[in-house]
């Protein structure tokens, strides 16, 4: 029987490539480019392997060696397994029982058995916690980011034109011609518009060009003008932020949130910097640090109090969104009281607000605002009642919901992601179908690359007997093999 704990080491030998001895976790994360150009064996160095875990690293052997590139690791992202068949094989691999992972990940080892065998959807923060336990990036879990999808979309050009502009944010260009500010500010809108919207290939298509104008003018403009060009930065930066943490690309998503810091902290507008702080808070998700998102959520507070105080509806609405933040954040750590404390905070913040804001609309003058009202809240009460299991509730709640006309897409479509999740729970399969289309309808980029989406679907397969041409069209257009 497997150990609880991680005492083998297996090393790759692979022809001029290879290394030496390595955790057997590592061979997962680094071995599609140690592979390539050569044969791969493998062998356990300090400790016997069982026939399971040899049948297992055989399997795993046979995916590595037939995949190669930066962002594609070979078991997540390998279409044959789902996340749960993931979880297992990483765990195989760490040569941990369900019952060491279950203890290490603080998970109950029940929902552990269901959630590898598909007869249980992952949420989110049981997927933080088993990727931490294991030291790995939830998106190994996930599978993202979703390689095949992002070519058909025509996707992998424009990113690599997103990753060449994030190179200079601090250096003047010669000869790079640039429009004026308020040339600029128009297309910059667009891609406010088009982030609300969840539409990812018009940020792409726009975001890279918009960056090189305007950290030229950043840099050659000075006072309140250079403050303009890093104020239109920073939402850029979002946008495109927003796009690569949902297409998975982890380390993108950093890189974007150091060059949001750096245009944020030079912007003055302290709301700005607090944008940034919200976006920063959203990236502990993915590493399972809650309580540093929780930390961060804490210090952007503070930094506007005064602005709160005097309600400030700029400030209000950051604040709102801060709070919001801060129960799903409570949430993923099982806090529920401190989850529904949160909500609490942020349904007195909308009753002070007293409207919907829509900070990308520009002629209600809030432009620049975090779009914050009492809608969101609503969602938000009914994410968190899912997060925690009350999946019951969280369908009443979500019943609750009335979306005022020109809600932003990207927050409705997300909302009903999450109603297909708590209905998948209760065996409301064909709920949870109405609500992926609706969320498919509203955001398709977004309901195709949101991981979530995936494990629905999975679920909602496990538990048919017959599989209906529209369940069958989905789960090929998100790429969910049957």
């Amino acid at each position: 029987m497997a150990s609880d704990s991680v005492h083998g080491r297996w090393s790759l030998h692979g022809g001029a490539a290879g290394g030496g001895a390595q955790p057997a976790i590592a061979l997962c994360s680094q071995l599609s480019t140690s592979c390539a150009g050569g044969s791969c064996t493998l062998r356990a160095t300090g400790t016997s392997l069982g026939e399971h875990e040899r049948q297992d690293a055989g399997n795993v052997m046979s995916v590595i060696a037939s995949r190669s590139g930066p962002e594609n690791t070979a078991l997540s992202s390998d279409r044959s397994l789902s996340t749960g068949g993931r979880i297992a094989a990483y765990r195989r691999l760490n040569r941990l029982t369900q019952r060491g992972l279950a203890a290490r990940a603080n998970v109950s080892h029940s929902l552990l058995t269901k959630v590898e065998t598909g007869s249980r959807p992952a949420s989110q923060a049981f997927l933080a916690a088993c990727a931490r336990a294991m030291s790995i990036p939830v998106t190994h879990l996930t599978g993202q980011p979703f390689i095949e999808e992002q070519t058909e979309d025509r996707l992998a050009g424009p990113l690599t034109d997103l990753r060449a502009s994030l190179e200079n944010f601090d250096l003047i260009l010669d000869d790079l011609p640039v429009r004026s500010l308020a040339e600029i500010r128009p297309d910059v809108h667009e891609v406010v518009l088009a982030r609300r919207d969840a539409k990812y290939s018009q940020i792409l298509g726009r975001a890279p060009a918009l960056i090189d104008e305007l950290v030229q003018q950043s840099q050659t403009l000075i006072g309140r003008d250079s403050e303009q060009a890093h104020h239109l930065l920073v939402q850029v930066y979002r946008a495109a932020a927003d796009v690569a943490y949902g297409l998975g690309l982890v380390d993108l998503v950093s890189l974007l949130l150091t060059r949001m810091d750096f245009s944020a902290s030079r912007c003055g507008d302290p709301y700005q910097v607090a944008t940034y702080r919200y976006m920063r808070a959203y990236s502990t998700f993915t590493t399972g640090r809650h309580e540093v998102g929780r930390k961060i959520i804490q210090a952007a507070l503070d930094d506007i109090d005064t602005g709160i105080r005097a309600t400030d509806p700029v400030a209000v609405c950051a604040a709102g969104n801060l709070r919001l933040r801060a129960s799903i954040l409570a949430t993923r750590q099982g806090d529920a009281d401190t989850a529904r404390g949160e909500l609490a905070e942020a349904k007195q913040l909308a009753d002070v607000l007293g409207r919907e804001v829509n900070g990308s609309d520009l002629a209600t003058g809030y432009a620049g605002a975090m779009s914050f009202g009492a809608t969101n809240v609503a969602i938000h009460a009914a994410a968190v009642e899912m997060e925690l299991g009350n999946h019951g509730r969280a369908i009443r709640l979500a019943g609750q919901v009335h979306v005022p006309e020109d809600y932003p897409p990207d927050r409705i479509g997300h909302h009903h992601i999450d109603t297909a999740r708590a209905q998948l729970w209760t065996g409301d399969n064909a709920g949870a179908m109405t609500s992926l289309f609706k969320a498919r309808q509203v955001a398709p980029q977004k309901a195709r690359y949101h991981p979530s989406v995936r494990e629905t679907i999975a679920g909602v397969v496990h538990a048919s007997r017959h599989l209906p041409d529209t369940l069958i069209g989905y789960a090929n257009w998100v790429g969910v093999q049957l």
